[in-house]
């Protein structure tokens, strides 16, 4: 099997049919990644589509000694980043969950009900959480390439991950609670 690399090399030597294998590898990945920051299917696939597009533009200045899937996603999260700054507004609202196939149709509703409620509370979290954990739980980075993708450093990746979590167990906490954390936790 090929490394990422020499399909590269073979995109850069003219042979753009090799850069074919690279976005049927990676397609699912990226859409799933974006699907994850909060955008719609539709929207989605445009973003997977223009981020391809921008990465086949700069395969020239791709860095060899580093992952291409790092680099890919990285021009992914910019390309929705972008987008947000263009439209300013939080694109979490009304986001689809993907169907989760199960056994019952109870238990299809009740996990969709789950994962919309997770989504819902991932949303209300500040961007840099909300992007660490769906690279990290969604695209199953890790640490190092999460801070590889968005530009910052490792410790910082550490760092928003835990308070992602945090402030995500307090939403559920405070949600189950009715609003009354501070007497069920003594704070």
């Amino acid at each position: 099997m090929r490394d990422d690399r020499e399909w590269v090399e073979q995109v850069l030597a003219g042979d753009k049919q090799a850069y074919a294998h690279l976005v049927n590898k990676y397609k699912n990945k990226v859409y799933a990644l974006l699907i994850g920051m909060g955008l719609q299917p539709q929207d989605a696939q445009d973003m997977a589509q223009e981020s391809f597009i921008k990465a086949y533009k700069r395969l020239g200045s791709f860095d060899k000694s580093r992952s291409f899937s790092s680099w890919l996603y990285k021009i992914a999260v910019n390309c929705c980043l972008d987008e947000w700054k263009r439209k300013k507004k939080d694109i979490f609202e009304g986001a689809d969950v993907p169907q989760i196939d199960l056994v019952s149709p109870e238990a299809m509703y009740l996990r969709k009900e789950e994962a919309e409620e997770l989504l819902n509370h991932i949303g209300h979290l500040p961007e840099k959480y909300r992007l660490v954990l769906m690279l990290r739980y969604t695209d199953h980075l890790s640490y190092s390439e999460i801070a590889d993708v968005l530009d910052i450093p490792l410790g910082t990746v550490q760092n928003h991950l835990h308070r992602a979590k945090k402030k995500l167990k307090e939403q559920i906490v405070e949600k189950k609670t009715g609003g009354k954390m501070h007497e069920v936790c003594g704070i």
